[in-house]
């Protein structure tokens, strides 16, 4: 599992304002089904809970200016399994590729990166416009629906070209809206690393409620075993500088 850390809402601190990828969890467990989506496995929110301080520690070292000045009980959790951070976090942000998916071109299969995704959607060149975006898309949708084409006197092919296109759209909204920073009609920002993936990205939990570390204990190399790695702090400190950007904005 990979496990970020941000400061709680309510701290100054513009780089630690959105969740910075700090380290891993290791976990050696009994085999007993996979996690459901959007919750967490007893063993993982035990062990992250036992683990705190020397995720802290990871996460000093990974950029020591942004968590060493703030104190363990200011900082939050959130954790996800690695195959998760790979394809939706790391993929995207650290090798640009798109976590959307691939659409169908002229027989040929293209990937939807951000700039053929507002060229599918009709939107003009760098459109960053979530309303405009969002509006597009549902009338494209309307327009594209399957359930339109219920009697309708049309051929095979159109079918097959609309339903196509359908999926096209689909796929061309959800790499838009993956990675948008957005703020709310009450103020409230909408974090940027959770938007990731968008609705795809079904594992990602955060933040965890921690619970003590002698609770923890009790249970830590006992029902399964544990053991914290570091990640690599030039990928903690893209997302560090990320943030930053945002904070000045």
């Amino acid at each position: 599992y990979v496990v970020a850390a941000r400061a709680k809402p309510g701290t100054s601190s513009g780089a630690a304002s959105d969740w910075i990828p700090v380290a891993q969890v290791c976990i050696v467990r009994p085999i007993h089904g996979e996690d459901k989506d959007g919750q967490l496995d007893d063993s993982v929110h035990t062990a992250v809970s036992y683990y705190c301080r020397e995720i802290h520690h990871s996460a000093c070292r990974a950029s020591h200016s942004t968590f060493q000045s703030l104190p363990r009980n200011q900082v939050e959790y959130s954790v996800e399994p690695y195959s998760s951070f790979v394809k939706y976090v790391y993929e995207e942000v650290i090798e640009g590729k798109s976590s959307s998916g691939n659409f169908e071109e002229n027989g040929a299969s293209i990937a939807m990166t951000k700039s053929k995704a507002r060229q599918v959607l009709g939107l003009d060149i760098g459109c960053k416009d979530p309303t405009l975006i969002k509006q597009t898309y549902k009338k494209l949708m309307f327009e594209l629906h399957p359930d339109r084409f219920v009697n309708d006197q049309r051929t095979e092919e159109e079918i097959d070209l609309a339903s196509k296109q359908f999926l096209s759209v689909k796929i061309a909204y959800e790499a838009l809206t993956s990675g948008v920073r957005e703020t709310h009609a009450n103020g409230d920002t909408k974090s940027w690393y959770e938007s990731l993936g968008g609705k795809s990205r079904t594992e990602f939990v955060g933040p965890i409620e921690l619970i003590s570390v002698e609770k923890a204990g009790a249970l830590c190399n006992k029902a399964f075993k544990a053991a914290v790695a570091a990640i690599d702090p030039d990928v903690s400190m893209a997302f560090v500088a990320r943030n930053q950007a945002a904070a000045k904005r």
